[in-house]
């Protein structure tokens, strides 16, 4: 979305952490807590990228938070602001907005619609459940240092192609719904954290991605009222027609 709309991203991320930084400046809080993600430091190909890793952002989006990252060390290092961050990876979960990839997947395929799957499909995510997010923040909030990032995720990853099969699998639909379209600009390949500062905290992922996808593909199956009253509104499938409809069909295999 962030390639349509990149001013919608500066404004909330840039500008308006700018305005949450002042106003928790300005009324003395007990804590400000920014929750960035794992798009700041690009994609990583070998190795994994721990909370010292350079930033070197290639969307609109990763750009914006990775500002807005910067505004809150500046805050806490000019003003004194007691801030924590967090850099999560790809969270899945309940109440998903359905553009996001696993939601998407997961409510195409019940429809028996194609899952739209970007290149080759070797990108590799860290499919993080949400709760073990939720908590891995909580752990920050009460036992982390003031001024310090971070990392949440599995600490594994998997494919795209390979969360496909697993939605389709989970939901018993055959494999042939996959469709294969043309790659967007600047895809990152890989993103792979290191999670070591925040286990030495004594958090602990409680969920691998297989357990994250089958168990956020089976409550979309379960709550189909909820996602199909925002795929039927007119600006989901405005968006929807923008992000995939114009794309390339890429031959299979």
């Amino acid at each position: 979305r962030s390639l349509m709309e990149p001013d919608e991203f500066l404004k909330t991320d840039v500008t308006g952490t700018y305005v949450l930084l002042e106003a928790a400046r300005t009324h003395g809080i007990e804590r400000y807590h920014q929750i960035s993600t794992d798009e700041v430091y690009g994609q990583i190909l070998e190795g994994r990228s721990s909370e010292d890793y350079k930033l070197h952002t290639r969307s609109p989006y990763s750009a914006s938070k990775a500002a807005g990252d910067l505004m809150c060390i500046a805050y806490f290092t000019s003003f004194g602001v007691p801030v924590t961050i967090t850099r999560g990876s790809n969270n899945v979960g309940p109440y998903q907005y359905p553009e996001k990839v696993v939601p998407l997947f997961a409510t195409n395929a019940i429809d028996d619609k194609p899952l739209p799957i970007y290149g080759d499909g070797r990108q590799m995510r860290d499919y993080q459940y949400v709760l073990d997010h939720c908590e891995g923040i909580d752990v920050v909030l009460h036992r982390g240092e003031l001024g310090e990032v971070y990392n949440v995720g599995t600490g594994t990853e998997m494919h795209n192609i390979d969360m496909a099969h697993l939605i389709l699998d989970t939901l018993g639909k055959p494999r042939s719904l996959i469709q294969p379209v043309q790659d967007r600009p600047g895809h990152d390949r890989r993103y792979a954290l290191d999670v070591r500062k925040l286990e030495a905290l004594g958090w602990e992922s409680r969920f691998s991605c297989a357990d994250a996808i089958e168990r956020t593909a089976l409550w979309y199956a379960e709550n189909q009222g909820w996602w199909r009253k925002i795929k039927s509104g007119q600006r989901y499938q405005e968006y929807y027609r923008q992000q995939y409809q114009g794309r390339e069909v890429v031959a299979k295999g």
